[in-house]
């Protein structure tokens, strides 16, 4: 089972779900329960005894059920309680590394209908989740948050080293003076952001409506960071070949070791992979310095980079050329040089 599937998993029971609230009802009270979630043929074959309850479901009534000691059926939507105390009898055939009773047929019962299925410990306190082969135990909600909280401390610190990065990049930029050693700087610490940013996105699923204010403050961080990297690899990218996807995809393969390796982020934006290559000089198109010109258009910033290829180009051709452009008056022309000579300013003094 990949990431993505146990994050869906985790969504039903995060604190502000009415299962959840059913769960901390039966932790609070001391006791324990099995509970099968989703109602089929499979799971019908394998019940014995019990009770048919068919009621809607309530954190208060499951509590109730669960204080006899066999499992309860409940529909995948969380809102009807079908059967409780009933007997679950899954295949032998099926292996479990479980000890206690209720999550050795747990876990059985989850492999043979791949079904959620949730076995809460009375002794241990704890909570396990089975699905298929995956087996999760769930955490307290403040170890969770104290992970988040981490973990959101890091990502402040990685966007500030990445925003210098981006300034000097800027300066660079504008002076026409970039090596691929910058290139792959900038783009290294744009995919750590994104990872850090990825692993708080978990922990706001698995916080539910505890996560609200984790989930502010990252919105609040990474504020504008997928568009400047979206445009930064359109400045960089050295081939039409190459997909903007396609590089996010190649990015997102690398193991954190080899993130670290700056000739392979060269060659993912297809130039060379020796360590050498880093001293090359290279020139942005200007996509990214031309999109803080708030009067330039998308249009005119493509249609600008088409016809003269780069930003060093663009910055010196003259005035005269450049308002001959279909839809690029002098007005705008203007605001080019005011604006590139601005955010020079800017950048340099934020330094």
């Amino acid at each position: 089972m990949n990431k993505k599937e146990l994050l869906n998993i985790l969504s039903q029971v995060t604190p502000g779900t009415e299962l959840r609230e059913g769960i901390y009802n039966i932790l609070d009270a001391g006791l324990g329960a099995l509970i099968v979630v989703g109602v089929g043929e499979d799971i019908l074959k394998i019940i014995d005894g019990g009770f048919k309850i068919d009621c809607e479901y309530t954190p208060e009534r499951i509590y109730e059920l669960a204080k006899m000691d066999g499992a309860i059926i409940i529909d995948e939507t969380v809102n009807m309680i079908y059967y409780a105390n009933v007997h679950l009898q899954p295949s032998v055939e099926y292996t479990t590394s479980e000890s206690g009773t209720r999550h050795r047929t747990a876990q059985r019962v989850a492999k043979q209908t791949n079904n959620l299925v949730i076995a809460i410990s009375e002794r241990k306190k704890s909570v396990s989740l089975y699905k298929g082969d995956m087996r999760y135990r769930l955490r307290d909600t403040s170890d969770v948050m104290a992970e988040a909280s981490q973990a959101l401390k890091t990502l402040e610190r990685y966007r500030y080293v990445l925003d210098k990065s981006l300034g000097n990049l800027t300066i660079l930029e504008l002076d026409d003076l970039v090596t691929m050693y910058e290139v792959t700087s900038v783009l290294q610490r744009f995919e750590m952001v994104k990872r850090i940013m990825k692993e708080l996105d978990n922990y706001v699923i698995e916080l539910g409506t505890e996560g609200r204010l984790i989930n502010l403050q990252l919105e609040e961080l990474i504020q504008g960071v997928q568009e400047e990297k979206y445009y930064f690899l359109k400045d960089y990218c050295n081939s039409d070949d190459l997909e903007i996807g396609n590089i996010i995809g190649e990015l997102e393969k690398l193991s954190d070791s080899e993130l670290l390796e700056l000739e392979r982020l060269s060659f993912i934006l297809g130039y060379g992979k020796t360590y050498s290559a880093l001293d090359n000089r290279v020139s942005p198109k200007g996509y990214r310095v031309l999109d803080k010109i708030s009067k330039l258009t998308k249009k005119d910033i493509e249609k600008l980079i088409s016809i003269y290829g780069d930003l060093s180009t663009i910055q010196v051709t003259p005035m005269d050329e450049l308002v001959e452009i279909k839809g690029i008056s002098k007005f705008k022309v203007k605001a080019i040089q005011s604006g590139l000579m601005r955010l020079k300013l800017t950048v340099e003094l934020e330094k």
